[in-house]
């Protein structure tokens, strides 16, 4: 029989650094999106180099098609340490004509180019180094300067983060604030009227990039509370159109900017938990507990994470949340951040703003070898899974993971990576506290760490359920954690899944990342709250199928040996079930992209072409494939080097337990067969 399995999320992976420019005009490197995209220029010889608007050496050229017709600036800034001058030309070879834009020097020593550009149409990008300093790699992006009116509806988002104010440390806490413009992208009115619900609130956010013990981490240091729009002006940043009104509206076009004192004023600042991100509702009058000090309601940080050393990098990201530009679709632009510089004591601007960018997407522009994944939740928000692998030497790799929570309200519960039978040490956890009273009735969230579980070959960090706990430590919007591990297994192709704190479907998200060598053989597919829901709400533990009449637990697959088609050894264990019949069968995918579908008591993993490999008698709950005269597990499942297989063990249930079925299954087994 087949069933036909169906994806139960949209993930949309982003890998920067795979373009690095051709040394020759002729042949320009596609590239497409805003990026960050990668360059090397380290090699490259001096080329067509008339129309530029410095002397330079070193150029490698891309080409570049516009997703839309607007004003763009491509920029080095934040990106390169070398010492850039970009030149942008029409067309999809060398240059027929003058440059669009040229630049040398715009953020010390890297380079912006602004220009127009049509949508369909293509544009060749010149990087070169100046003459006389040496080329290397880095990165340049793209950002969006107008028009405005380019999309249906309100759309609010951060044109730039225009000052950073200081404020004096006291028991250990340091405090910030950032000042912000918005500009109104869409072609309707953004409602900013004060003194109710229909406005704009303002978050702050400081994050932090260093390399620790040889791995990169890129963490969230910081967080404020929220200002609350009470007057748009009707200037004119990101665009020449503004269309003004009497200030209870961003118009059409326009820009008002909050100075990072007005955005810092404490009395004027609400909390976060009142406020919904995916929809822009919230509270108003906000809660209002009591405060003291200099530094509370700010972008508050601990003193001891200001790290001054060589190589360390900070973020200022800023956010707006309304709920006419979330009901027009348009609430995932509406972060920016821009890269601030710090003495130890005060921090300072550097470089442009990125607009329409979070934070998170500024870690590959620190260091080469961050993959991206958007996660966006159905009905809900979204959500950004960043990731690197370092290998350490000695058969040692690092793996670190953060997940950024742009506006989903359901939030982050639990994180899981499936680690095989790799050995896993210096296992860590980053996040963020609340202060001030941020929390279900005025009392902060939990700062409990996610308690970590290494169960069944999968890593799991969770917090407490919404049932246990309405202020636990979930990963709430506008916040990221980190999660990191060592393991002695190189990186493979594999899958995290995401848990969601608060109740719904999907129960969970997966997404593509790299896992320790999990491409080869892995289990998947749990009945502990991860991926579709247990019929019945039986769940089992992590790493097992569905909970069962005699064991809550659940059922469990493992695997032994080796699935090589010419020294198979593989054998399939299955434990946890009743003593009853157990059926192991073999597909040819994952159902529902590995999130399962419910079936019977339990959740149906295995999918596609399905082979039924043998019926085993359950002893003490176990059982497994192949045992005495059974043909091995390659020849049984007619298998050749490179299939990827899915296993899974249907067990009978026969007390009333769940639903009328009577059946249950485990979770599910994926291995890739072997020459």
């Amino acid at each position: 029989m087949r069933i036909l399995g169906s994806l139960s999320a949209l993930l949309v992976l982003t890998l920067p650094g795979l373009a690095q420019g051709t040394d020759s005009c002729t042949t320009p490197t596609p590239i497409a999106g805003l990026g960050p995209h990668a360059f090397n220029n380290g090699s490259a010889a001096t080329g067509t180099n008339a129309a530029m608007c410095a002397a330079a050496t070193r150029d490698v050229w891309f080409r570049w098609t516009a997703p839309s017709t607007a004003i763009y600036t491509v920029t080095t800034c934040g990106g390169a340490s070398t010492d850039t001058v970009l030149a942008v030309y029409a067309g999809t070879g060398c240059p027929g004509a003058g440059a669009l834009a040229c630049n040398d020097d715009t953020c010390g020593l890297q380079s912006s180019a602004t220009f127009t550009a049509t949508a369909g149409a293509d544009y060749v990008i010149q990087l070169a180094s100046y003459t006389g300093t040496a080329g290397g790699s880095g990165t340049f992006s793209f950002t969006v300067t107008a028009p405005c009116t380019a999309t249906v509806g309100p759309d609010v988002i951060v044109g730039d983060i225009n000052g950073v104010s200081n404020y004096a440390a006291a028991s250990g806490i340091d405090a910030i604030a950032l000042g912000t413009t918005s500009c109104n992208l869409g072609d309707t009115w953004l409602n900013w009227i004060s003194n109710t619900n229909q406005h704009p609130v303002i978050g702050g956010n400081l994050y932090r990039f260093r390399v620790v013990n040889g791995a990169g981490r890129f963490e969230q240091i910081g967080q404020s509370w929220l200002k609350h729009g009470f007057y748009a002006l009707s200037q004119n940043l990101c665009c020449p159109n503004c269309a003004g009104t009497d200030g209870t509206h961003l118009g059409v076009g326009c820009s008002d900017p909050y100075t990072s004192a007005r955005n810092g004023t404490q009395s004027g600042l609400g909390p976060r938990w009142q406020v919904n991100a995916a929809t822009g509702v919230f509270t108003f009058p906000p809660a209002n507990p009591a405060w003291s000090g200099g530094t509370a309601r700010r972008l508050e940080f601990l003193v001891s994470d200001v790290d001054t050393s060589a190589g360390v990098r900070y973020f200022g990201e800023a956010q707006y949340v309304t709920p006419d530009d979330a009901a027009a679709g348009n609430q995932n632009n509406n972060a920016s951040y821009r890269e601030l510089s710090t003495n130890g004591t005060d921090f300072a601007m550097v470089g442009p703003t990125q607009r329409q960018m979070s934070a998170i997407e500024a870690w590959p522009a620190c260091e080469s070898g961050v993959s991206i994944a958007n996660v966006q939740v159905p009905a809900d928000g979204l959500f950004h899974v960043a990731h690197k692998v370092t290998s350490l030497g000695g058969g040692q790799y690092h793996y670190e993971y953060a997940v950024h929570n742009l506006n989903s309200h359901r939030s982050g519960g639990s994180f899981s990576i499936p680690i095989g039978t790799a050995t896993i040490t210096n296992i860590g956890f980053t996040d963020l506290p609340y202060r001030n009273g941020d929390g279900e009735g005025s009392v902060n969230r939990s700062g409990v760490d996610w308690a970590v579980t290494n169960t069944g070959g999968v890593l799991t960090w969770s917090t407490e359920t919404e049932a246990q706990n309405l202020n636990a430590n979930a990963l709430r919007w506008g916040t990221t954690y980190n999660f990191r591990f060592d393991a002695n297994v190189a990186p493979a192709a594999g899958s995290a899944t995401l848990g969601l704190w608060r109740s719904g479907s999907p129960a969970g998200m997966t997404v593509p990342v790299e896992v320790p060598g999990v491409a080869t053989s892995f289990a998947y597919c749990f009945g502990d709250g991860s991926g579709t829901a247990c019929p019945c709400g039986n769940s089992g533990a992590a790493g097992n199928g569905c909970a069962n009449s005699l064991n809550a637990n659940g059922g469990n697959l493992a695997a032994t040996g080796s699935s090589s088609i010419t020294a198979d050894s593989f054998v399939l264990q299955g434990s946890g079930m009743p003593n009853s019949s157990a059926l192991y069968f073999q597909g040819t995918t994952q159902s529902s992209g590995g999130a399962g579908t419910a079936f019977g008591d339990g959740k149906r993993c295995a999918a596609g072409s399905v082979i039924r490999l043998g019926t085993k008698n359950n002893a003490g709950g176990a059982s497994v494939y192949p045992a005495g005269g059974d043909q091995p597990v390659s020849i049984r499942g007619a298998n050749a080097a490179g299939n990827v297989r899915t296993y899974q063990v249907w067990y009978r249930n026969a007390a009333s337990f769940c639903t009328a079925d009577t059946f249950n299954l485990t979770n599910g087994y994926q291995t890739t067969w072997t020459p």
